[in-house]
């Protein structure tokens, strides 16, 4: 009886065909990603030495990876962690996986204001906490909020504010939109509110990938009949909140943009604009309250 002796050589060359096959649409970056995590290596490590011999519990640990990416359970979930900005991030199957749609947002505060300014930030939605980190992680002198309907998702937001160091800087809140602030206290109260807020029409959902469909929280996805059904709440709300000056932007869907930008003059904010995404689609809509 012979053993089989693999190398990471050997092993990609089996992985790759083999996720190929089953659906997965990046198979050599996922197979090279799950590998390295498996052997406790950086990726660039599968390039210097790729007749590494990989050992038997590594080779077990890989495997399992695999099966499960078979199962087209996203990278960043069997990773635990994904990259956002400029930091990485813990993430579980509590939270949507950060995409880099979403830095536009980042990007946007960044244009209106000083990196000096002690901006009180509120984020809507915050999941994981990757946006809300992010902002206060450039802006040092920066207050933050963040509110989710999701108890495992603050826990999520509460560890990478942590990890960050950023967390003596945060308070999180659970409920529904803007229901924590319902006291009238916080009237004026807000530079920056920021939402990423589930903008996916319900019909669409099903057609999405199924490492979306399957896997992220629809909680955080679904948008109703129309994929507005959330998004339309919370303007009305906000614009009350934010204090003279203040910012509100919010990521949309590639068909929302003059919807959600009626809704944003509609609540009297000025200045309202569209910004495109990577793909030049419209992705976020923005206002301030002058």
């Amino acid at each position: 009886m012979t053993t089989t002796f693999w190398t990471i050589q050997s092993l990609q060359a089996w992985a790759v065909p083999w996720l190929q096959q089953r659906g997965i649409e990046s198979p050599r970056l996922d197979c090279d990603l799950l590998l390295a995590e498996a052997l406790g290596v950086e990726r660039l490590a599968l390039f210097l030495d790729p007749k590494r011999p990989v050992a038997g519990t590594e080779l077990a640990t890989f495997k399992q990876f695999m099966q499960r990416r078979a199962r087209r359970e996203p990278v960043a979930y069997i990773l635990r962690r994904r990259q956002f900005w400029r930091h990485e991030f813990l993430v579980t199957s509590d939270v949507l996986i950060p995409r880099p749609e979403t830095e536009l947002l980042v990007e946007t505060v960044l244009d209106f204001f000083p990196q000096s300014s002690p901006l009180t930030i509120l984020e809507v939605g915050v999941g994981s906490g990757a946006l809300l980190c992010s902002l206060l992680l450039e802006y040092p002198e920066a207050l933050g909020v963040g509110i989710d309907l999701s108890a495992a998702a603050l826990r999520v937001a509460e560890e990478n504010g942590r990890r960050l160091g950023c967390w003596p800087r945060m308070t999180l809140w659970q409920g529904d939109l803007l229901a924590p602030l319902s006291s009238g206290q916080y009237q004026g109260h807000f530079s920056v509110i920021v939402a990423n807020l589930p903008y996916i029409a319900a019909e669409e959902l099903q057609s999405l990938q199924p490492e979306v469909v399957q896997w992220e929280p629809r909680l955080a996805l679904e948008g109703g009949t129309d994929g507005l059904a959330v998004i339309r709440r919370l303007p009305g709300a906000a614009c009350p909140l934010l204090a003279e000056g203040g910012l509100l932007a919010l990521e949309i869907g590639a068909t929302q943009g003059d919807q959600v930008a009626e809704m944003l003059r509609d609540t009297g904010l000025q200045e309202v604009m569209l910004r495109l995404d990577y793909g030049r689609l419209p992705r976020l809509v923005s206002g301030r309250r002058i």
